[in-house]
């Protein structure tokens, strides 16, 4: 593959989403010499589902691709056992053998969802982990030491709380940086949480005679309200959603991180991030940008085609009074209560999300008009609504059910 060495592009790739680069000077000449890089990202399976916030660093590894670089994926079935614990203020749950192998499956797809699988190769850290000669980790341990460990802010917090510091938690880093001593990496990615074990890489390898690699640590991306994204705060976005759930979460972020979601998650030029940034300031509806912003995400992992489609759903649905044209349909018996059938198909939490909603007004019969495009509302009161006939209800803003009798 031919390696690109234009600089502009170079400059882009080393500017776009980047919160640090360490050795950027030697990463940059390389880059510039026209050699193909070895680029790693690791990663534990500790979840089964990815989202736009994991697709920066992603994003990023294209990147690297486009440039003719090669990446590795190293899979931490070893290093989960003990799990990585640079942003928790408690100890990590363990994640068992069977567990790993299970959610390494839906992972892979995913993450070639971002990453060209051409150039990628996958390994498992507990290639060299499992067999490491103890004599080889005291040599590695020997580089750091324990006030070093101790300035981390989260076990700085869990000891001076009280709470347990596990001493398999202290050497994450030693075996992230053994990854890249055996792999001879010339750059390593991670985020911004993952400074400390991106340098551990950059300390290890100069001891077995090799070339420190350099370290990119990519901004973080905040969830849709603007907390830390979380799963338990339902603020992220899987990027398996479909086209129209997609659209319809991404027109739900907050204003103020628009502009962060399109440099990280897209590669609309700055540029023309920064003119829609000032079109907005100057009295643009920001929600013009907003579309964009969905059609452009929703174009990458799905089709321009499906955007356009979940746009015009979208618009239909949200800006003109109409319902959705792909509402799921629940087949119930008649006079059975509403919050039963809702309940048993997991699409509200629990029957107390539910009662909550309704003392909210927000669950309401939809009366179709005429046309499918046209629709009245009529809200429930009742939390006992017991359903009689086929109707469609909208339960909460954005969320559509139809329930077959």
């Amino acid at each position: 593959m031919t390696v690109i060495t234009d600089e502009k592009k170079i400059d882009e790739v080393l500017a776009r989403g980047v919160h640090d680069i360490f050795g950027r000077e030697e990463l940059k000449k390389k880059m510039l010499s026209g050699k193909q890089l070895h680029v790693k990202l690791g990663t534990d399976v500790t979840g089964s589902d990815l989202h736009l916030g994991h697709s920066v660093i992603h994003r990023k590894l294209r990147d690297f691709q486009e440039l003719g670089h090669k990446v590795t994926l190293i899979i931490g079935d070893f290093t989960t056992l003990t799990g990585d614990h640079s942003d928790k203020v408690d100890m990590r749950n363990e994640t068992s053998e069977s567990e790993i192998i299970e959610r390494e499956k839906t992972y892979k797809d995913q993450f070639f969802k971002t990453v060209l699988e051409e150039t990628t190769t996958i390994r498992h850290n507990s290639e060299w982990l499992e067999p490491l000669p103890f004599k080889t980790y005291l040599k590695m341990a020997k580089a750091y030491s324990v006030q070093q460990m101790f300035d981390r802010e989260t076990f700085k917090k869990r000891y001076n709380e009280g709470k347990t510091i596990g001493f398999d938690e202290w050497s994450y880093p030693i075996m992230q940086g053994y990854d890249s001593v055996v792999l001879e990496c010339d750059l390593e990615l991670g985020g911004t949480d993952q400074t400390f074990n991106l340098l551990a890489g950059r300390k290890l390898m100069p001891l077995f005679g090799k070339e420190e690699q350099s370290a990119i640590a990519m901004k973080l991306l905040l969830g849709s309200d603007g907390r830390p994204m979380g799963k338990s705060l339902q603020n992220y976005i899987p990027i398996t959603a479909d086209a129209n759930d997609m659209f319809g979460k991404v027109m739900s972020l907050i204003d103020s991180i628009v502009w962060d979601y399109f440099e990280l998650t897209t590669r609309v030029p700055l540029h023309d991030i920064e003119t829609m940034k000032q079109k907005v300031a100057e009295g643009e509806n920001p929600m013009i940008s907003k579309k964009r912003l969905a059609r452009e995400i929703i174009t990458f992992y799905h089709s321009e085609s499906e955007a356009e489609a979940a746009q015009a759903n979208w618009e239909q649905t949200f800006s003109e009074g109409g319902l959705p044209t792909d509402i799921p349909e629940i087949s119930s018996t008649a006079g059975t209560e509403l919050v039963e059938i809702l309940a048993t198909e997991k699409v509200l939490a629990s029957k107390a999300e539910f009662r909550r909603l309704v003392d909210e007004g927000a669950v309401k019969i939809m009366r179709v008009g005429e046309s499918a495009s046209s629709a009245g509302e009529e809200k429930i009161l009742d939390p006992k609504y017991v359903v009689t006939e086929t109707s469609i209800f909208k339960i909460g803003k954005k969320k559509f059910v139809k329930v077959v009798i």
